[in-house]
């Protein structure tokens, strides 16, 4: 007991001192959708001309007009400043794609420069882009100058310190280096491992994972690669004994299970801001099952336990797609604009899988901007499986609520149940093939452009989940609250935009690493 206490403690103490390290929607490749700009950004500008028609000295440079009529000029050259890091010619890259290129035209009020501006802060390697135009060596040239400020690209995607009644301590982290000597190349690395937890059958856990993507192939309307390896060794936890809301460790029996595969990935942009991915999936499964194979109900009768997962050898290979539409002002601290993401994956024995199933996610993310630079988010999660999927490919209960203990990379750790704030029957659901999400959340700045720290806001969330598998729908009996396997969840606390990423110091994370 004063083991467990002293860990409990010692990850509430992590979790006050850095917060959850979560990464904010890093593209994982180059994208080229529109992204509002971060607040207090310059306005795009051009060199006004005098009565004659000669363009007037750099410092009368005046904003972009927005009335579509203005003096014209011919792009003589485009310079490039403030980038210390990244390639001048990733920059290039994203303005020819628009058509801004030395040889072009551009005016007064060419929409094409505050596309350009939105572009290059899209590929998440700035805190601000800022075009002009200055005179050119030629009556009516011009050069197009972008001055970008840089940001870190070695980020903390997440940090896995944490305890629970099942486990005594798992921690780890996952890092990724966004803009490789400065070509825009995508270098991930994660791992994670764990004491030994006390559910019967158990082992120490360690996952593995790496990652490498590519900016588009042949520019930025080419195709983008990525590739990502994994390993897994580590257990899942079965009840076996007790109520569903009980969590105590000696009710459960474990699994081991080993993983080992890979995940190739191909993206492109698409017209409208869209950008496609299709991704093929092959992995390896070892799994050992307890000898305790059934559950005894607290009636005294017995029931089969469905550990989901097949025993001995097995393998999962899927193939996905997903459309995925950005048009948040920024990608980590937004206060306008929607994300939406559906994703299809398919797991078939044409494709060597073991298990066949279909699984459909469907995530948005939309930002109403409020007064006083506030904002109010609504967030939306469903997902649907049909067949039979294995258990690490399902939807998991401390996924969805905050306050519950995540899986980190793909494993679990805890026995906590969701908290069942409303009464219902959602305790008896851990892994599920149906489950929803409704969040809503308002965000106050409290911090903006200082040192290290770009970016903060003060957040609270509030929102309702729920889960269920097919037989839930044939509930017996007249309708009832109680019958619906639904909870409330929320979160309170700061999130914070910095120079390693963004980390969220709240609530709900002290609450999900210290987990009994």
């Amino acid at each position: 007991m004063i083991a467990r206490a002293g860990a409990r403690f010692l990850a509430v103490v992590v979790v006050m001192a850095g917060g959850r390290a979560l990464a904010a929607d890093p593209p994982a490749a180059p994208s080229t959708h529109g992204v509002g700009a971060p607040e207090g950004a310059s306005a795009a500008r051009v060199t006004r001309e005098d009565a004659a028609g000669d363009a007037l000295p750099d410092d009368d440079a005046a904003p972009f007009p927005d009335a579509r009529f203005g003096p014209r000029y011919v792009i003589e050259d485009v310079l490039i400043r403030g980038n210390r890091k990244t390639e001048k010619s990733l920059i290039l890259r994203e303005l020819a794609a628009l058509g801004l290129a030395a040889g072009a035209n551009v005016d007064a009020s060419d929409p094409r420069v505050e596309t350009a501006r939105y572009r290059l802060l899209a590929l998440g390697f700035f805190l601000d882009v800022r075009l002009s135009v200055t005179r050119g060596a030629k009556r009516g040239g011009a050069v197009l100058v972008v001055e970008v400020d840089e940001r870190g690209t070695l980020v903390i995607n997440e940090l896995f310190p944490a305890t629970s009644g099942a486990t005594m301590f798992w921690g780890g982290a996952d890092l990724s280096e966004t803009n490789f000597l400065g070509r825009g190349i995508n270098l991930g690395a994660g791992f994670v491992a764990s004491t030994k937890p006390v559910v019967e059958d158990a082992t120490t856990a360690l996952g593995l994972r790496l990652h490498i993507g590519v900016p588009p192939l042949g520019g930025p309307n080419g195709l983008s690669l990525s590739l990502t390896g994994l390993y897994n060794d580590g257990s899942e936890f079965y009840r076996a004994l007790g109520e569903d809301g009980d969590a105590d460790p000696a009710d459960f029996v474990a699994t081991r299970v080993r993983r080992a595969g890979g995940l190739l990935a191909v993206g492109k942009m698409l017209p409208a801001g869209f950008h496609a991915t299709v991704s093929f999936r092959e992995e390896e499964i070892a799994t050992t099952l307890p000898a305790l194979q059934t559950r005894t109900l607290p009636s005294g009768l017995g029931a089969p336990i469905d550990f989901m997962v097949k025993n001995g050898a097995s393998r999962v290979g899927t193939l996905a797609a997903s459309l995925d539409l950005d048009t948040r002002s920024d990608p980590i601290l937004p206060r306008s604009g929607m994300r939406i993401a559906l994703s299809v994956e398919a797991g078939s024995k044409l494709l060597g899988s073991s298990y066949d199933y279909v699984k459909t996610v469907l995530d948005g993310s939309f930002y109403k901007a409020m007064p006083h630079g506030h904002a109010l988010g609504f967030h939306v999660f469903a997902g649907a499986i049909a067949g039979d999927a294995p258990y690490f490919d399902r939807f998991f209960v401390g996924d969805l609520n905050l306050l519950l203990p995540r899986r980190a990379l793909g494993m679990n750790f805890s026995t906590q149940p969701s908290p069942n704030l409303l009464g219902t029957n959602v305790a008896h659901h851990r892994y599920d093939n149906f489950a929803g999400r409704l969040l809503v959340e308002y965000a106050v700045p409290i911090w903006r452009r200082r040192g290290l720290v770009y970016g903060g806001d003060a957040f609270v969330a509030a929102g309702l989940l729920g889960m269920a598998s097919d037989g839930d729908f044939t509930a017996p009996g007249p309708f009832s609250l109680s019958s619906l396997p639904i909870d409330l969840t929320g979160d309170l606390g700061l999130r914070l935009d910095t120079y390693v990423g963004v980390f969220t110091i709240s609530i709900a994370n002290a609450l999900s690493r210290s987990s009994f």
